[in-house]
């Protein structure tokens, strides 16, 4: 079963969260999986995680998301997030994750950031 969806434009890989509870370990796994293949064999420079139809996660799914953003810095790209609830925000605030992972409030407000980071030029 597929937890996430992709799309890209070029330049911004955005991949989409399907589930709105990551709470089982079985799932997460998965998924972690899933995002790593994907990060693994994606040529954009620029990974948008849209979070829009997450309303519950678990600190296992806090850990699936270090280990992306860790595998992103191995592989030159840049990873985001965005479109988190209020309440999930307010876990990664707790965290300390809001200081590790780049969190914008919906998907444009992301996609601006990556330009003014020299987005528009992909890095060789």
């Amino acid at each position: 079963m597929a937890f996430l969806q992709t799309s890209s434009n070029g330049e911004i890989l955005t991949i989409f969260f399907m589930e709105s509870k990551i709470l089982d370990a079985a799932m997460i796994q998965s998924m972690q999986e899933e995002l790593l293949a994907i990060l693994g064999k994606t040529e954009e420079t620029s990974v948008l995680l849209d979070f829009r139809p997450v309303k519950f996660l678990s600190s296992a799914a806090l850990g699936m998301l270090v280990r992306a953003n860790k595998k992103c810095k191995e592989f030159k790209v840049t990873m985001k997030l965005c479109n988190l609830t209020p309440s999930i925000r307010e876990v990664f605030k707790i965290t300390g994750l809001e200081k590790i992972l780049e969190i914008y409030p919906d998907t444009q407000s992301a996609e601006k950031s990556f330009a003014k980071k020299g987005g528009f030029f992909r890095r060789v």
